[in-house]
């Protein structure tokens, strides 16, 4: 009987050939759209789980309160590691975690720019990466221990095996290679560390770390013993910082599982309850839509087509066949449909996965996850076939043999036709994307046109790092004696990405509230607002050259100078850390315009310039405009080099960099507007097919037409003014839906557009055009078709 399906399944299948094809095709891309979504989930959804303790594994948070507004970060004091360790015994492993960059080398080999992370020496504890060679089952137990990855440790020796090793860092500080691990899987919140050392280390470089509470320098993580209780443990931390400060203060610190580090990484009114969570949802809906969609198109044409199976069905009746064995033969020829369409989207997945991890910037793989992947695969196989396969198997197996051998078909009279609600659902998902994709492209658009209040163009920073710092003079008055530059500075943060913020100042006539006011920070030497062409509104620039106590001096942003309530801003005491041991007085000398230092969609926040009081960590260089831009980088990279040999020439563009800003708003809009793409394409060929079967059931009607005068515009028209007024009604759902749900996502920036009329005027045009051009590629066959051919049977 089986047997006997299938041959019959297969015959109906190559029968109708054109039909099987959209069927297919439709399910092959909404299947593989799909997977891959589902996929890339999964990936996100395992992000630092896979530890062998990440069930005990927590980082250390603090929540505090600035300008009346709860805040919560992952910052933490350099002295809360030890006290938490010693206090505390419900906690096993105390770590504490600095992100560093250098320069390693062994003997007189080149060196490997490189970034990696200083520890505590229970870190491998906790993040359990695969130790590949080593025999110390604690390689970080002593100062001068060195963990190298895989690939480093081929990069620096061409072997695993370099226990023992000496290697420098920044040719000042030999470590000893006490491990190799596996590299750091990409969806670890360590990945692209390249080493790891002791954070006792960073002793011997000269890097040391103030003992204030106040200094978020480390990232905290504890391992709790697995009979301690989480709530316990919240409880009795909470208020440790004002244990140890024996001061008043708002901060308190928690511990954060290890499973919603990356999904909920967002602190919404001091409550870490968004993040990346947001775009799984938003894109695992998607997946799901677009999979309905596909489902959709197999379900309106298998009833479409019930008028050329009818006789068939009526004859099969007529002969015995039970309405249960019907059923079976229309989801045996569904489940067919649907694993062809599941073989050619394993087909696309493996051709497409490598441009969506661009796309992504990640490194999804099917071997990544093989088991959860298949099994996900047979699955949508069956919901896929049972579904679109459920409701026409019930359609077709319910015809009256008959009247369906007199060729009458029962026939809706109600206008909401199951057929129409779906192809009017189809259209509303798809032009729904399709709005959303303008309205992440405008607000895009629309922080990228934001004056960003200096000027990007000629503009490049180098890392200060090595020797350049010592040789800094030779290398400055020699890009000036080359005409290479107009003016350079040295600054500790760069232009184009925020770094560092503190609060706990005060000045005259403060009030007690503006205490908790968030300043950003940066520092300067000499000439920041020439180099980096911002516009100086009072008073005048920094410049230790020529004024030696600029050491001390301040610039200040205009919304430092209207939060601080400041009428005549220059020479202004400001008091950081009062009453302290870190006290330090500082003048204010110039007022700069704003600029854009953190996200182009937010408001800008008061910001200070100081002296070098810090040492800097970048050179910003604006270029010679009367030289071209090649040739002044290849002069500053011959300088680089001549000065500062050891490392590698690093030159980053500024305006580069800002667009970064954008990335994450940019790869959604390409994603939405990829997958809205699918959509439309899979519900245009659903309502291709639905349109060949009108073209076959209106032949006669369309012949009779032409005869009695019909014009092929008449007869266009005839065909597809049903399919446009269900577009139409798609759109008047589609776009209240997607007004309300692009509010919503711009919600999230203050500086934002106004969602304008004219797109959801523009999206529906757009469907309905491509509709058109789709419905149009058979009516206007059918329109200029020669009567006598439809006719002549009668």
């Amino acid at each position: 009987m089986i047997k006997n399906y299938i041959k019959t399944a297969w015959r109906n299948l190559w029968k109708s050939k054109g039909y099987s094809f959209i069927n297919i095709l439709g399910l092959t891309l909404g299947m593989g759209v799909s997977l891959i979504i589902a996929l890339w989930i999964n990936s996100e959804i395992r992000f630092d789980r896979f530890y062998t303790k990440a069930d005990r594994l927590y980082q250390v948070y603090t929540r505090d309160v600035f300008d009346g507004k709860q805040h919560t970060w992952g910052g933490t004091p350099h002295v809360l590691g030890p006290i938490l360790q010693q206090e505390h015994p419900e906690i096993e492993h105390v770590v504490r975690t600095w992100n560093i960059n250098h320069l390693i080398h062994h003997d007189a080999e080149p060196g490997l720019g490189s970034s990696g992370i200083a520890v505590d020496a229970a870190f491998l504890k906790l993040f359990d990466f695969k130790i590949l060679t080593g025999n110390s089952p604690t390689p970080l137990s002593r100062p001068d221990a060195l963990v190298l990855t895989a690939s480093t440790a081929k990069k620096l020796f061409g072997t695993l095996d370099v226990i023992g090793r000496r290697v420098e860092m920044d040719t000042t500080v030999s470590l000893t290679v006490e491990a190799v691990i596996e590299d750091i899987p990409s969806n670890s919140k360590f990945y692209g560390n390249d080493f790891i050392c002791s954070v006792d280390y960073l002793d011997k470089t000269g890097k040391t770390f103030t003992d204030s509470w106040t200094a978020y320098n480390h990232e905290t993580y504890v391992l709790l013993k697995e009979e301690a209780l989480l709530t316990s443990v919240n409880k009795n931390i909470e208020n440790l910082v004002a244990k140890h400060t024996n001061k008043t203060t708002k901060a308190t610190i928690y511990l954060y599982p290890a499973s919603r580090w990356h999904l909920y990484n967002k602190s919404v009114n001091g409550q870490m309850v968004a993040g990346n969570i947001t775009t799984l949802q938003l894109f695992g809906l998607i997946g799901i839509l677009i999979l309905l969609i596909a489902c959709i198109n197999f379900i309106n044409l298998s009833t479409a087509g019930a008028e050329r199976r009818a006789k068939e069905i009526g004859l099969r009746k007529v002969v015995g066949a039970s309405k249960k064995s019907l059923m079976q033969q229309f989801l045996l020829e569904s489940f067919i449909i649907t694993f062809l369409a599941g073989l050619l989207a394993l087909v696309f997945i493996l051709l497409t996965l490598p441009s969506f991890n661009k796309l992504i910037n990640g490194h999804l793989a099917i071997t990544d996850y093989p088991i959860f992947f298949y099994c996900l695969f047979l699955a949508t196989i069956f919901f896929c076939s049972l579904c679109a396969g459920l409701y026409p198997a019930f359609v077709l197996s319910a015809f009256n043999p008959v009247k369906t051998l007199k060729g009458n078909i029962i026939k809706t009279k109600s206008g909401l036709q199951p057929r129409k609600i779906l192809v009017t659902l189809q259209f509303t998902i798809s032009i729904g994307l399709g709005i959303c994709t303008f309205i992440i492209g405008q607000q895009i658009r629309f922080g990228e046109h934001r004056e960003s209040g200096y000027d990007r163009n000629n503009l490049v920073y180098v890392p200060l790092e090595g020797n350049l710092n010592k040789n800094y003079e030779a290398f400055r008055n020699e890009l000036f004696q080359q005409n290479i530059i107009t003016s350079m500075t040295k600054s500790w943060g760069r232009i184009s990405r925020s770094g560092s913020n503190s609060w706990g100042y005060s000045w005259p006539n403060d009030r007690p509230e503006d205490y908790d006011i968030v300043f950003n920070n940066m520092a300067t030497d000499v000439h920041f607002t020439k180099t980096m062409g911002v516009k100086l509104i009072q008073g005048r620039d920094i410049d230790i050259y020529t004024y030696p106590s600029d050491s001390s001096a301040l610039l200040l942003n205009q919304a430092a100078v209207t939060k601080m309530r400041l009428s005549t801003p220059l020479g202004t005491q400001i008091t950081a850390a009062k009453g302290t041991e870190y006290q330090r007085t500082y003048h204010v000398v110039g007022v700069i315009e704003d600029f854009v230092w953190q996200s182009p969609y937010q408001d800008i926040e008061p910001m200070m310039i100081q002296g070098p009081i810090v040492p800097a960590n970048y050179l910003h260089i604006r270029l010679n405009t009367a030289k071209s831009l090649l040739e002044s980088i290849e002069m500053i990279q011959s300088l680089l080099k001549k000065y500062n040999p050891d490392y590698t020439i690093d030159i980053h563009f500024i305006d580069e960099e800002y667009a970064l800003k954008f990335a994450g708003q940019k790869r959604t809009m390409k994603l939405t507007g990829l997958f809205s793409g699918l959509a439309i394409l899979i519900a245009c060929l659903g309502l291709l097919g639905l349109i060949s079967f009108a073209t076959i059931q209106k032949q006669k009607e369309i012949g009779i037409r032409k005869v009695l005068g019909a014009s092929v515009f008449g007869i266009i028209k005839l065909l597809s003014r049903d399919f446009i007024k269900l577009i139409c009604i798609a759109l008047l759902i589609a776009s209240p839906t997607a007004w309300w749900i692009m509010n919503q996502w711009l919600a999230d920036y203050v500086y934002r557009i106004d969602i304008q009329w004219w797109i959801f005027a523009l999206a529906g045009c757009l469907a309905t055009l491509i509709a058109l051009f789709t419905v149009s590629t058979l009516a206007i066959k059918a329109a200029i078709a020669n009567p006598v051919d439809s006719l002549r049977d009668e």
